[in-house]
């Protein structure tokens, strides 16, 4: 067999096992919370949570999934009768929360079987939302601890961990802060409009 036929042939057997084996990305999308400064509280609203709210979601390729309220009056413990809810959105492109909010975005790889998981949770919790959305329970930074923690990206926590030390989106940010440090992956981030007391790390 002549030699660049070896080779050809060679380099098509890697590149099929590699296309075999290849990682999946995701971004985890995280607005900071904030509130309308001093001299602009006529025209700046005020945002659920405060400098202590925020919001975070696990965008897959072009849909991004959360999890959120459907009352404007919070359970404060977790009801029966739930008001809450899974979405998922089409971003047609476009970022997940606009121009002028501060966010940070990580772009984070899974391997194929992590890919499905995520994907059979997102279909699951989108047809049947598994939780009430509460202030002292699951919001949408517990609950996206929990997703990242059954695929493996974070440790897997029980419910009630997930709650206790991820109370707010700033503790999970930080958290996957080191997490990217530490296994090198991309960060984006976005300033804030100025007219807005944002959220420090």
């Amino acid at each position: 067999m002549k030699p660049c036929l070896v080779i050809t042939l060679l380099f098509c057997f890697t590149q099929g096992f590699a296309q075999a084996d290849s990682s999946h990305y995701i971004k985890v999308n995280f607005l900071y919370g904030s509130k309308p400064h001093r001299a602009h509280k006529s025209t700046e609203q005020k945002s659920f949570g405060g400098l202590h709210g925020g919001h975070v979601t696990i965008q897959v390729g072009d849909l991004d999934y959360g999890f959120r309220r459907t009352n404007k009056n919070t359970h404060i413990f977790p009801n029966k009768k739930r008001a809450s809810v899974f979405t998922v959105r089409e971003l047609e492109g476009k970022s997940r929360y606009g121009e002028g909010r501060k966010t940070v975005t990580f772009i984070i790889p899974l391997s194929s079987e992590q890919y499905q998981s995520l994907g059979q949770i997102h279909q699951a919790y989108c047809d049947s939302t598994p939780y009430d959305y509460a202030f002292f329970g699951m919001r949408c930074a517990a609950a996206t601890q929990e997703i990242l923690g059954e695929i493996g990206v974070l440790n897997k926590k029980k419910r009630f961990f997930n709650i206790v030390t991820t109370f707010y989106p700033k503790r999970l940010r930080k958290r996957i802060f080191r997490l990217a440090e530490a296994k090198g992956f991309e960060v984006i981030k976005t300033e804030g409009r100025p007219t807005r007391k944002w959220e420090r790390d």
